[in-house]
């Protein structure tokens, strides 16, 4: 069974995020470029989309968003995430357990964008495939045994 784990789906999600500047700048780039990244302006949509979201449910987390995973502004390499966030809880005056959810909450509104953009299948299910209806030759077989 080749089936995505939740944590491998998350993992992805947090990859596409930080490096999302990258990527949008890589969006300009000539005709054969442009072909080998629809992957990933695929998820630079639905990281848009996310933050859009975001942005008119809780402007404070978009923004939040935005300065942990590096959306607008380079994130600094000389410091570890945890401090990242221990600023970052101080500057939004949200408490770092709060944030830790927050950021749980971002990647699973990234992985349901891109699940909706079709970026990831996580069941193997693709759309317009349908499991629960018999295939024509197996019905030929059950016509001809009656």
């Amino acid at each position: 069974m080749n089936r995505i784990t939740v944590p491998r789906l998350r993992a992805e999600a947090k990859k596409q995020l930080l490096s999302y500047r990258r990527n949008n700048a890589r969006a300009y780039k000539n005709e054969a470029q442009r072909a080998e990244r629809a992957n990933q302006t695929g998820w630079t949509r639905a990281i848009d989309e996310s933050r859009a979201y975001l942005g008119a449910v809780n402007p404070t987390k978009e923004r939040f968003m935005c300065r942990l995973f590096g959306l607008e502004t380079p994130v600094p390499r000389c410091r570890t995430a945890r401090e990242r966030m221990i600023k970052l809880s101080m500057e939004l005056t949200v408490s770092e357990s709060t944030l830790y959810k927050w950021r749980e909450d971002i990647l699973e509104i990234v992985l349901y964008a891109a699940i909706e953009a079709g970026l990831v299948c996580p069941f193997g299910i693709r759309a317009g495939e349908t499991t629960a209806e018999p295939k024509p030759e197996r019905m030929k077989c059950a016509k001809a045994k009656n």
